[in-house]
Parts: structure tokens; sequence; C-alpha cells
């Protein structure tokens, strides 16, 4: 079940690129589970038209908590919105991690680290390999090393080890048993791909993608979404996904 509601922002924070928003709900924090999205109208004029998917970055209370990386119209509008601020979302929208008791693993690229702080909670100081462009692009990472181990890499070394997500995963599991381990992973298609062509090597199950997408409704009303299946079917992110296993879609 999701919700609509209006929603009064209580806090707000600008982080270089990024923004940290947190909004106070009646039901949809509550209602909420690590993996799920929100879909927010930015502004009350109906311009831009569209919502703004955006993943559930904390829960705490009736808070929710986003992390948004200002790129385009939408998240420059949410840029300049202040405390006490009101924004109508609908949500808990999609579906979820699965959770497991095993050793956890947090593959993040860029903005895909946002739903890693809420599912951080499921386990006890999971790793989070996190890759960047460089320094500049690195959100404020301390409410992460809260929950979890932290490991960064950037591709012009300027923070961390140089290299990609590719480089540390193959580092890291190259020799090693997987069966003991889950992985989620959330970034850029590039960075899902790459991933893919080394799990398919190591013949790995445990392994789920959050895929990031443009969405015009968010409930599978428009199916603009919609990824393909290596059976040649589709699915729809936001509500067949965002959660997908590593090989149930072809990115």
């Amino acid at each position: 079940m999701f919700y609509k509601e209006d929603c009064e922002i209580v806090d707000v924070k600008l982080d270089g690129h990024y923004i940290w928003i947190t909004m106070k709900t009646d039901e949809i924090a509550l209602a909420s589970v690590p993996g799920q999205f929100i879909n927010i109208r930015v502004n009350s004029l109906y311009d831009p038209l569209l919502r703004r998917p955006m993943s559930i970055c904390n829960v705490d209370g009736n808070n929710i908590t986003i992390l948004v990386l200002v790129r385009g119209r939408g998240s420059r509008i949410l840029a300049e919105k202040k405390k006490g601020d009101v924004l109508n979302i609908i949500g808990p929208l999609g579906n979820c991690f699965p959770i497991r008791k095993k050793k956890a693993i947090f593959l993040a690229g860029g903005i895909g680290v946002a739903p890693f702080l809420y599912l951080s909670k499921s386990y006890d100081k999971p790793k989070l390999l996190f890759g960047v462009k460089g320094k500049e692009w690195l959100p404020d990472i301390k409410p992460f090393e809260k929950y979890c181990d932290l490991k960064i890499i950037s591709e012009d070394g300027s923070t961390g080890e140089k290299g990609t997500i590719l480089s540390l995963v193959e580092d890291m599991l190259f020799n090693k048993a997987v069966d003991d381990v889950i992985i989620y992973a959330c970034g850029p298609n590039p960075m899902l791909k790459a991933l893919t062509g080394f799990f398919r090597k190591k013949n790995v199950d445990e392994v789920y993608y959050s895929l990031e997408s443009f969405m015009a409704c968010g409930f599978g009303a428009c199916k603009g979404c919609a990824v393909t299946t290596p059976e040649g079917n589709y699915k729809l992110v936001c509500t067949d996904g965002p959660i997908f296993k590593w090989n149930e879609v072809v990115l």
C-alpha cells in the first residue's frame, strides 16, 4: 500500500553537489522498508509536470530522508527548499531489498549510495564500497561511517584509492567463495554492466541491483521505465523493481 501526503520539511542540508532533505510523514515512513522509493512533486505549480523518484535514504520514526544529486531542473528546485516548506510525496513505492543472515557487501556508484544508509541498519557493519568520479562528488560520509565499514575509490584518485568499483570487487572476491555473502549494488548502468560480467564469471547467486530510472508515474501506469529481461520480456522498474536480481534484467 502506498500513500499520498503533504509532508513538511524538517531539515535541509546543502552538501556540495548534493542535498539532504528530511520530511515528516504521517504514514509513509512507517510503511517503508529498505530499497523502496518515493515520488516527489517538486513544487505546487505542476511545472515541471512529472514527479521525481527518489530513493529512501533513511527512516527515523515518522521522518524520511532523501539524498539528492543536483543535476537537473527538478533537483535544482529542491535545492531551493527551506525548513517548513511542504512537499507532496507518494510512497512507499516499489519492492525492497531481500534481507539474509549473511555477510553483506554494498557497492555504490555516486548517488547510488543513497539507499544503503537505510539498508545498513539491517546488518552488523556491512562493507560499503563507494565509488565516485572525484573528491568533489563525495557527499558527507559520516552517516554511512556510523553503520558501515566504508571504503572509497575514485576515478581520478583524489579521494580514497584510485580505480573503479569493479577493481575493488575483483580484489575482494576474485579468489574467494561467495556462498556466505549477499551483495547489493546501486549506481549508473555502465557500473552495473561491468559488475554483471564479473558476477557471471564467478557464477554468484545472491546479488541484487537497485536500478535508477526516469519515471512518469511511479506505479506502473505509463510503462515508461521498462527494462528488458534475458527472455526478451519487459519488467517495470517502478513496480517489478527497483530491486532486481543481477541476472533478471539486461542493462
